[in-house]
């Protein structure tokens, strides 16, 4: 049985987590022995497969004691293979297999990265990456920009999209007999997320009198127990500075994101870049019209007019005229997007293609 490490921050709420979270989980399953490493200190939001080891590095450390017992714990552990997701992960876990050139390493981006590399990105894509066996991404938007680099590395990319579980998710009504649309967002509060965008473009809706829309932001607001972060701080100024906390409401991620999105009319995700976005994967299985930000391959699974509409996040007049063409449509327009979705998501997701297709690089 060969031993698998799955790497990645942490078990958080987001989009790379539960995507991890499910790889390691569906690995296990087929025969494999796996542990699930993490490193930051921060509580789990995903329950960890029954069938899954879990380690934990960063648990009470400073970021140097952290990174040195990363560095030790991979320099030494009994593995066949390493999946690490995130750059940041990949430059840290990259670093002590440089020592042991016979670990497979898969070595996984999760974003759209073009024009922010960050330092651990930089070192990833001018160093490290030599060493990764394979480089999987969750978009061909980012496929193409890694191979565009020119890098000797290259013919290591590819890309492997998300896998949304279809079984699991509502198939309901998109529209609702009280006439209050909702539209939910499910996704953490960080500047690229883009709320305070998606604030201006309710404010401005909101001068127009649409006054039947609420908009439902479901993130995580606390980096510890009774320690708000930052980001939802500024995210309750905006929408106060906005005028807005009428029709926009704030509320804790939520482990029942499936539930809460059946009772929603229509999801959005307004974010100025994604990898291959959760939300909207999770959104069109459940059968829902779609808001989105014509970003990376967001289109794949919004077609516009068809089952939802694409905006510029850079633009509040497009995403006002995006929400506008929504909200004209009549109920049985509605219900016909939603089902669209589903049928594109049906399309998209196959739970063997997505599992055999890390399996043959582990192999």
């Amino acid at each position: 049985m060969k031993k698998i490490h799955c790497f990645t921050e942490s078990q958080a709420g987001g989009g790379a987590e539960h995507q991890m979270n499910i790889l390691a989980g569906l690995l296990a399953e087929n025969g494999y022995d796996v542990t699930l490493v993490t490193y930051a200190d921060v509580p789990d939001h995903y329950a960890i497969p029954k069938n899954v080891k879990r380690v934990e590095l960063g648990h009470g450390h400073n970021p140097l004691i952290t990174f040195l017992r990363i560095f030790w714990y991979f320099l030494w552990v009994k593995t066949d293979c390493v999946i690490s997701y995130r750059v940041a992960c990949n430059a840290r876990v990259l670093i002590p297999l440089l020592f042991r050139p016979w670990t497979k390493v898969i070595a996984c981006e999760r974003s759209f990265t073009i024009g922010k590399s960050s330092l651990y990105g930089k070192i990833a894509c001018n160093v490290l990456y030599y060493r990764a066996n394979h480089i999987v991404t969750n978009c061909f938007s980012q496929q193409k920009y890694l191979t565009e680099l020119g890098k000797r590395w290259k013919n290591k990319v590819l890309t492997i999209i998300n896998y949304t579980e279809l079984d699991k998710c509502n198939i309901s009504s998109s529209y609702r007999d009280d006439n209050m649309i909702k539209v939910g967002v499910f996704a953490n509060l960080s500047p690229w997320k883009n709320l305070d965008g998606l604030a201006c473009a309710i404010k401005e809706l909101k001068k127009k009198n649409y006054r039947n829309l609420e908009i439902h932001w479901y993130g995580n607001q606390k980096v510890a127990l009774g320690s708000f972060s930052q980001d939802y701080l500024n995210a309750i100024e905006s929408i106060k500075q906005k005028d807005v906390q009428d029709i926009f409401k704030l509320h804790p991620a939520t482990k029942d994101v499936l539930g809460i999105m059946s009772e929603m009319t229509a999801i959005c995700l307004p974010s100025l870049y994604e990898g291959f976005s959760n939300t909207i994967s999770e959104g069109i299985c459940c059968g829902k019209p779609m808001l989105v930000s014509d970003v990376s391959d967001n289109s794949l699974m919004v077609h516009e007019g068809e089952n939802g509409f694409l905006f510029d996040p850079n633009d509040i007049n497009s995403i006002v005229e995006a929400f506008e063409k929504f909200l004209a449509l009549e109920k049985d327009q509605m219900e016909e997007m939603g089902k669209k979705s589903r049928v594109i998501a049906e399309q998209l997701f196959d739970k063997d293609s997505f599992i055999k297709s890390y399996m043959s690089l582990i192999e």
